[in-house]
């Protein structure tokens, strides 16, 4: 398994941040949450949601500790932010996971069980107990229903240090795709029923067929009798 460091800092503390792999906020207090300048110079920072609302549904990270989100609350986030991460509602975010101590895990699963999630999120154990080496070695032997993807091994004066699973890192979600997608008519429904079977509109699929159409879809449809066969378009599967 290939390990990769990670370093998280406030947004106080950004311009000590060293080479690599970075971690942000993208809630909290104005010494807490990254700005739009702090995103940019370190494009691929993992996000952290760090308030107590756990607001933030499109971040990668939810910070399950004292003063942030708590153990009750985690379940729901976890939930919602898979939600968005499988319709790429925001394209990067990664496969949700929980922030939280060493101390903690044991609680914050039994709450995770309680909120019907029995398994799928990665966890970022903070244990500074450990060495670097240490650390990494929870990572690589990591399994189960909650992995743990991160341990975060040292707290510095501007910043902290963790490993983590790239594979967790570099898996991130994508924006859906837009179509148009080629459909054929059945020649038992008409537009305005197959629109309504997808949520839209007959004048919005009209709209999408008629500039997607290419010059064979034109010499097909010109020997059709309607509606048996006739090419239609879409902007989702």
């Amino acid at each position: 398994m290939s390990i990769t460091l990670v370093y998280d800092a406030t947004h106080a503390n950004v311009s000590h941040l060293p080479p690599g792999q970075a971690a942000g906020y993208t809630t909290g207090s104005p010494g807490i949450k990254w700005s739009p300048s702090d995103w940019a110079a370190h494009p691929g920072a993992v996000r952290i949601c760090q308030d107590i609302t756990a607001s933030d549904i499109t971040a990668d990270i939810l910070d399950v500790e004292s003063g942030a989100a708590t153990n009750a609350i985690s379940g729901k986030w976890y939930q919602s932010a898979l939600a968005s991460f499988s319709k790429g509602a925001r394209p990067g975010q990664r496969h949700p996971a929980l922030y939280t101590s060493a101390a903690n895990v044991t609680p914050l699963v039994n709450a995770l069980i309680t909120a019907g999630v029995n398994a799928g999120p990665g966890l970022w154990v903070a244990n500074w107990n450990l060495s670097d080496a240490q650390a990494t070695a929870e990572v690589i032997a990591a399994s189960g229903p909650y992995p743990i993807i991160g341990v975060q091994y040292a707290s510095g004066e501007y910043y902290d240090s963790s490993c983590f699973a790239s594979a967790w890192l570099n898996t991130v979600s994508h924006a859906p795709s837009q179509g148009p997608y080629r459909h054929l008519a059945d020649g038992h429904r008409s537009l305005a029923a197959i629109a309504a079977d997808r949520g839209t509109t007959a004048a919005h699929l009209w709209a999408t067929t008629a500039a997607a159409y290419t010059e064979t879809d034109v010499h097909t449809a010109s020997g059709l009798v309607l509606p048996h066969g006739w090419p239609y378009y879409t902007t989702n599967p």
